[in-house]
């Protein structure tokens, strides 16, 4: 008997019928899409090996697949020691896997109303070390913001799946301690 294995292009099948059945339901696409986004994340034999190379210093975001219509992208991260990003949104729909070494992840959530320009309040709503095969979510606007920290002493990997392409995408960081807001855009490297 033959075993199949789970693979991107597979996972990429299962995922066009999951956003096109529940789309508008972010919550519903980030439940559903769970279980198979953990199977994929179990095996990484399909990722090839210029996807997992890190960068000095900082992290790097690999595009590996976008569904034709910008309904989800999948990125391959590669955080170097010690780098962490700063407080940040995402504003779409999100599964981050842990593939290979740990990251921390520190979630956050907005207090205040939003009406004061570039400005927020933050509540620290708990901290996670992330291992291979765990999964954390992203479902905004109450469960979108976080940072996330490669708190190991190797480069650590991690897939990274959004509801649509952050490169160039409009996000926010955030000062905690400040309360400032500061916009930004994300950008992937896309190899050929």
């Amino acid at each position: 008997m033959q075993v199949m294995k789970y693979d991107l292009k597979a996972f990429a099948a299962d995922m066009d019928e999951i956003v096109q059945q529940y789309a508008g339901d972010n919550r519903r696409i980030v439940n559903e899409t769970k279980p198979l986004y953990g199977r994929l994340i179990s095996n990484l034999d399909w990722l090839d090996a210029k996807y997992r190379r890190p960068v000095e210093n900082r992290s790097v975001s690999y595009l590996i697949h976008a569904h034709p219509d910008n309904l989800y992208t999948i990125t391959s991260v590669v955080w170097w020691p010690g780098y962490s990003t700063p407080i940040h949104d995402h504003m779409v729909w999100g599964l981050v896997g842990m593939c290979e070494g740990e990251e921390t992840e520190e979630r956050y959530k907005r207090t205040d109303d939003g009406s004061r320009p570039n400005y927020c309040e933050l509540r620290h709503v708990g901290t996670v070390v992330n291992a291979p095969g765990e999964i954390c979510h992203l479902v905004p606007p109450d469960e979108d913001i976080h940072l996330i920290r490669n708190t190991g002493s190797t480069p650590s990997l991690s897939l990274h799946m959004y509801g649509g392409s952050l490169d160039g995408k409009l996000r926010h960081q955030f000062d905690k301690d400040t309360g400032e807001i500061k916009e930004f855009r994300s950008k992937y490297v896309v190899l050929c």
